[in-house]
């Protein structure tokens, strides 16, 4: 019905509410890290016109990369790396010197695909993770919180005032924080629909269930290898 279908939904079912905090964290803070690196082309030491060209030709590798690694390694695995390896590039970039034009581009350039593709893996993922009854909810939500974003993103340049690097600190830190949410997420590849809530919980516990197989597992090859 039609109240099952309102955004209130997200935060009235626990396991909702868990799958909506952890993706509005992976949306904000992709599009945040973002364009934060998109409007500060003029930092990089190099032509804003050629590392507008740079920026905008890397999307296209950097989409067919994620595209290979979402279908073979997951959409978690993912998420997860595309985040992690854009907030350290980015942090790297905050601490190498401003003179070393071809390194701090280099830097923002392999930071903006991961970035891009962290967009892409990220609407694939929202759609598979929300049930059917709020998915175009939860779809529109999250990009409402990556709108949010971009929208505080350029704020954060006022903080060069106390210190220039701050920026790229900020921007760096909050994609990297944001990794660790993917944690809390289930893993989606090959995985079927859900329709309804109980159809998410479902999920959850088979794979909870799989996660104590496999530790069980792992506990019984420990004596058997230290007897080999």
């Amino acid at each position: 019905d039609k109240g099952q279908a309102s955004a209130m939904e997200l935060l009235r079912c626990p396991v909702l509410r868990r799958l909506f905090l952890c993706l509005s964290l992976l949306w904000f803070a992709t599009s945040f890290a973002y364009y934060g690196l998109v409007m500060d082309l003029q930092g990089f030491g190099v032509s804003i016109y050629l590392i507008q060209v740079i920026f905008g030709a890397v999307d296209l590798p950097a989409k067919l990369v994620g595209f290979l690694v979402i279908n073979t390694m997951g959409r978690r695995p993912a998420q997860m790396a595309s985040l992690l390896l854009a907030g350290i590039c980015i942090l790297i970039n905050g601490v190498v010197p401003q003179d070393q034009s071809v390194v701090r581009t280099a830097l923002a350039v392999l930071g903006k695909g991961c970035l891009a593709a962290s967009f892409n893996c990220i609407f694939l993922y929202t759609g598979e993770l929300y049930p059917t009854m709020i998915r175009q909810t939860g779809l529109g939500m999250g990009s409402t919180l990556a709108r949010v974003g971009s929208i505080v993103s350029p704020l954060v340049s006022m903080t060069a005032e106390l210190y220039p690097s701050m920026p790229l600190f900020i921007y760096g830190a909050v994609p990297v924080a944001a990794s660790a949410a993917t944690a809390l997420l289930p893993e989606t590849l090959g995985q079927p629909l859900p329709d309804t809530v109980q159809d998410v919980e479902s999920r959850r516990k088979r794979q909870r269930r799989r996660q104590k197989q496999q530790q069980e597992q792992q506990k019984q090859m420990v004596p058997l290898q230290a007897s080999a």
